[in-house]
């Protein structure tokens, strides 16, 4: 009885496609190349995260740092933020991507990249510099007197 359950286990894994088609490589229906076939719209995003949230706002598309992924950046409450979403445009993926071999925070990387602040941009004028004021380091400290 055994054998005869390990049998149709083993058939029914048989049955079952080695890969998905977005990530068939050079024998799918892609051709090798998936995004030739698979596209994802800003606006496709857009309603795809509209579903979960009206208030996010999708700021661009790219294909992700891993296969059969795009990577999706959205305002939410004035930051930039990532999401993942799948080639099938099934699945809605968030969380970091880390590179196994250097360890690197790939999601992590762009977050900062895409939060990055122009300081050159502060108005100091009007400001209060302690220390000597040709430093090549600042700390600019914002507070609310009030």
């Amino acid at each position: 009885m055994r054998n005869l359950a390990f049998g149709g286990l083993l058939a029914l894994m048989l049955l079952v496609p080695a890969r998905s088609f977005a990530f068939a490589g050079n024998s799918g229906a892609c051709g090798g190349d998936c995004r030739a076939c698979h596209t994802l719209k800003p606006s496709e995003a857009q309603d795809i995260l509209s579903s979960f949230n009206p208030a996010l706002k999708v700021t661009g598309v790219k294909t992700a740092d891993v296969g059969g992924l795009w990577q999706v950046t959205f305002q939410f409450r004035g930051r930039e933020n990532i999401v993942y979403i799948d080639f099938a445009k099934k699945h809605l993926i968030q969380g970091a991507v880390i590179d196994i071999k250097t360890k690197q925070n790939l999601t992590g990387m762009r977050l900062s990249d895409l939060n990055k602040v122009d300081v050159s941009r502060i108005p100091l004028k009007d400001a209060l510099i302690m220390g000597n004021p040709k430093a090549p380091l600042r700390v600019i400290v914002f507070v609310d007197p009030v």
